[in-house]
């Protein structure tokens, strides 16, 4: 006789109905839709660790659905490597600064060019903190706003922020992991240079 077994998406979605029935939340295709996007990125093996928490911590005055998406949240975050983490953080940062700099030029008057060619003509390596000399933008933060352009991020900062910060976390991530790998490969020395030189 053969043994069945369920796929991942079975499982995954065995799971969703057992959080609807936990928290008595009816069926519904947009509830359950939301829910399987909010435990996606948990892996099947800490589905038990997972109800686990929703059972013993206290989040009193929270719905059904604001439990899931903070446990699932929380569980997400401690999966993410030190990388992802500082990836993820510094789009949140270049969001947060790229909205207010299109935010100020979008209110300027002025007539004689569009707010994008005034956004475009901003000098990203000349900005500073507040009372300081020091830049807000370092050298990879300038390497992520070229790769992803200026015209690019006029456009999506004020309209969608999930993928504005979906697609900088990810080319800070490739960046990142780019400079790790030239940090840690051997550097040849000044002698074996000339010697390769002199063949």
């Amino acid at each position: 006789m053969q043994h069945y077994t369920p796929t991942d998406d079975q499982i995954r979605s065995q799971f969703v109905t057992s959080l609807m029935n936990y928290f008595k939340i009816d069926e519904d295709v947009f509830l359950r839709s939301h829910i399987d996007e909010l435990i996606r990125p948990i892996p099947i093996a800490r589905y038990s660790e997972f109800l686990r928490r929703l059972s013993t911590r206290d989040l009193a005055f929270k719905t059904g659905i604001e439990k899931i998406s903070l446990i699932a949240q929380e569980m997400f975050e401690e999966q993410r490597s030190p990388l992802e983490h500082q990836a993820h953080e510094r789009s949140q940062k270049l969001y947060q600064l790229m909205y207010d700099l299109r935010r100020h030029v979008s209110e300027e008057k002025n007539s004689e060019h569009s707010a994008l060619e005034r956004f475009e003509n901003i000098r990203f390596t000349s900005i500073k903190q507040a009372d300081s000399t020091e830049a807000l933008l370092d050298s990879l933060d300038i390497d992520v706003v070229r790769i992803l352009t200026k015209r690019w991020i006029y456009d999506y900062v004020s309209n969608d922020r999930g993928l504005f910060e979906l697609r900088c976390a990810q080319e800070y991530l490739k960046a990142l992991i780019e400079r790790q790998r030239l940090s840690t490969q051997p550097t040849i020395s000044n002698t074996t240079k000339k010697v390769l030189k002199n063949r």
